[in-house]
């Protein structure tokens, strides 16, 4: 593992001791989420409120600043490995390279496949434009952010087999796209961070969970991580107590409304380590199988201490990861809408894709 000690991100994976005192608290302790008392429907309403407001908070922010650029198109992809199968039920967006990008014509490109944050009950593909631009115009990559089916309507495990759906299926569009199928790589924030691991490991193990993938698989050239949660077997004030800044961390209220609808029926905290649940948990078989990661974490992040963890679970077996720790910010620090972006999101983006091209190079 390697950590870059930059000013923007200079504490090393392992500075933070307190992140070794985190262990399950006896039985009496664990935590009891109010929010799973509440109906489906008004778990629904508060969602859905929250989705409209992140909405328009992503609209004004990618207009601000330098103003993004759309996505080339929107697909609609199938449903297979969910319980709510169906056809074109995934939509994802799409950023083609222009003309006189990077790549000739006659060149095969990379692809990138990003999945979006939101707590896994809101948010929308196009809510990473900025990566997507930079990954465009940097890169000369095609570009999938997958608009996975959110909760509480679709909880645990359906936004994970969507992600592994949507991964399947761009591979197999590699010839519409002119995708070199040997440098795809998978990104993603927050939520889309978990989901990008955990569909990993559903690409490398389907049989595990009884997935019938007929045909190749893509073998995934790295992951890029931005904040993920990785180990759900740690209740959230626990987490919080982790953290230097305890009130910095994102709110109970938001934090006990995406577990109640994301964890439905409810899973008791020690029986949460299913690898597409808690993929910071996976066992040493799949995790001596992990391509390249870059992590990007937040030092007043609940999730800062389980993502050191899995950092040095992963150095501890040589595996190639680097790790970026954010000084003095906060979860999802480069999407502080609707202002414009700090500076210091394009010098981190900037860092994540010279990982890439490091991995696509060596290729």
């Amino acid at each position: 593992m390697s950590t870059d000690n930059k000013d923007t991100a200079n504490v090393d994976a392992t500075e933070v001791a307190s992140i070794h005192d985190i262990g399950p608290p006896s039985v009496e302790e664990d935590y009891v989420n109010p929010a799973d008392k509440s109906p489906r429907w008004l778990l629904g309403a508060h969602a859905y409120t929250l989705r409209l407001l992140a909405s328009l908070g992503f609209h004004i922010g990618n207009r601000s600043g330098l103003p993004t650029i759309s996505p080339t198109e929107t697909i609609w992809l199938d449903s297979t490995l969910s319980e709510w199968k169906g056809e074109q039920k995934i939509s994802t967006d799409v950023w083609l390279p222009p003309d006189n990008s990077q790549s000739p014509d006659d060149e095969k490109r990379p692809a990138i496949i990003n999945f979006h944050g939101g707590g896994f009950i809101l948010g929308q593909g196009t809510d990473d434009s900025r990566w997507a631009n930079l990954l465009v115009s940097s890169l000369g990559a095609v570009v999938f952010s997958v608009n996975y089916r959110l909760a509480p309507g679709y909880p645990f495990p359906t936004s994970v087999e969507d992600c592994t759906d949507a991964i399947l299926q761009i591979y197999r569009l590699a010839d519409r796209y002119n995708i070199d199928t040997n440098r795809i790589t998978l990104s993603g924030f927050s939520a889309g961070g978990t989901l990008a691991m955990s569909s990993w490991l559903c690409l490398t193990d389907p049989a595990r969970w009884k997935y019938d993938i007929p045909g190749p698989r893509p073998k995934i050239a790295g992951l890029v991580l931005f904040y993920p949660l990785l180990d759900w077997t740690i209740d959230r004030p626990q987490k919080r107590s982790a953290c230097e800044h305890p009130d910095k961390t994102l709110p109970s209220g938001l934090t006990d409304l995406i577990d109640a609808s994301y964890l439905h029926p409810p899973i008791p905290r020690r029986e949460r380590t299913d690898p597409r649940l808690s993929p910071g948990l996976m066992p040493d078989e799949l995790l001596e199988q992990l391509p390249p990661i870059h992590l990007c974490l937040c030092e007043y992040d609940m999730l800062l201490a389980e993502g050191k963890l899995f950092a040095e679970r992963l150095e501890k077996r040589g595996k190639d990861i680097t790790v970026r720790v954010l000084e003095g910010e906060k979860h999802a620090w480069d999407k502080p809408m609707p202002l414009a972006p700090k500076e210091s999101v394009a010098f981190e983006y900037g860092i994540a894709i010279a990982a890439m091209k490091r991995w696509l190079g060596a290729l």
